[in-house]
């Protein structure tokens, strides 16, 4: 990770002069927002896909909104900082983007600026197992509601939720867990979205259920609706997890990442099922753009320049 460069508002500096001041209210009271962006190299067109860039930085500033920052960030100037840190690094691989917006005022609990936005972009391939499946169980933990801390937005206060849930976790022996909801229904991962197959059903839980308003979560009901895959956005029992023949979970980092088993409740055969399987293909054929209709707007493409390609061996730029 020290060789790579990072873009702090818009300077770029080494990886290890990236900092923020210990003072600052981003570190006293996690006054920071985030987003997770995967880019997808393309070797055929020498250019990177940003899978659903746009969409990313609308909800980046949602979270600002909503967290009561001040800033002048727009949502172009946004964009062009993660071209350049990726064009800096000349990274041409697969890899994950992160930009935060954090309040860096050495400040109250209530300061609202000056905000730091910073993009940190580096390598980042298939999570593990994600070719044969994980083992999940349901957490002690309760999930986040919308009247204490909302899980609609990407608030860094908000992980430390799902941290103590994945924590526990692993301790049990288990890959990842759902967290329920204050009513007692599934909620979803720590970092994820959750879906489970019935009968040849998606059923998610809605967005009022304490979720993240994920957009692979979109994605995916938009393809299950063009694959003619019925789907259900509801409140979802734990006990309906245990007899689901499918299951999965879905985000930026988890892209879709199956599920064989629920409080070691084996799913259908305890491997991928057809269904899983279907809308991986459908996620990586969008991701790597495999089909002329699934070429996405030009701000969420990285072409770099012939010379650039040529020299991608050389030094990185001090």
């Amino acid at each position: 990770m020290t060789k790579y460069f990072i873009q702090l508002n818009d300077r770029v500096v080494p990886y290890g002069e990236a900092t923020i001041h210990v003072g600052s209210a981003a570190m006293k009271y996690a006054a920071s927002v985030f987003e997770g962006i995967r880019g997808y190299w393309d070797a055929g067109r020498q250019r990177l896909h940003l899978f659903s860039l746009s969409e990313h930085v609308d909800r980046l500033l949602d979270s600002m909104k909503i967290m009561g920052m001040e800033h002048d960030w727009s949502k172009e100037r946004v964009i062009r900082n993660i071209h350049n840190i990726i064009m800096v690094n000349r990274l041409q691989e697969d890899c994950y983007v992160r930009v935060a917006a954090s309040v860096e005022a050495d400040g109250p609990l209530e300061s609202k600026g000056p905000v730091l936005l910073s993009a940190a972009a580096f390598p980042m391939q298939r999570k593990p197992h994600a070719d044969q499946g994980i083992h999940i169980s349901v957490s002690s933990w309760q999930r986040i509601s919308d009247h204490m801390m909302p899980p609609r937005i990407k608030c860094i206060a908000n992980y430390q939720n799902g941290r103590l849930a994945l924590l526990q976790a692993k301790s049990d022996g288990y890959d990842n867990t759902l967290l329920l909801n204050q009513n007692g229904k599934i909620a979803e991962a720590p970092t994820a979205a959750f879906f489970i197959v019935k009968n040849g059903m998606l059923i998610t839980p809605a967005v009022t259920s304490g979720i993240l308003e994920s957009i692979t979560r979109r994605h995916i009901l938009n393809w299950a609706k063009k694959l003619g895959l019925p789907a259900d956005e509801r409140e979802l029992d734990r006990t309906e997890c245990y007899l689901a023949d499918e299951a999965f979970l879905c985000g930026t980092g988890a892209e879709i990442l199956p599920v064989v088993s629920v409080d070691r409740y084996e799913l259908g055969c305890g491997r991928i099922g057809p269904v899983t399987a279907l809308l991986m293909r459908q996620y990586f054929d969008a991701a790597y753009i495999r089909e002329q209709s699934l070429e996405p707007s030009v701000e969420d493409i990285v072409i770099y320049p012939k010379e650039e390609i040529e020299n991608a061996d050389a030094a990185l730029p001090i």
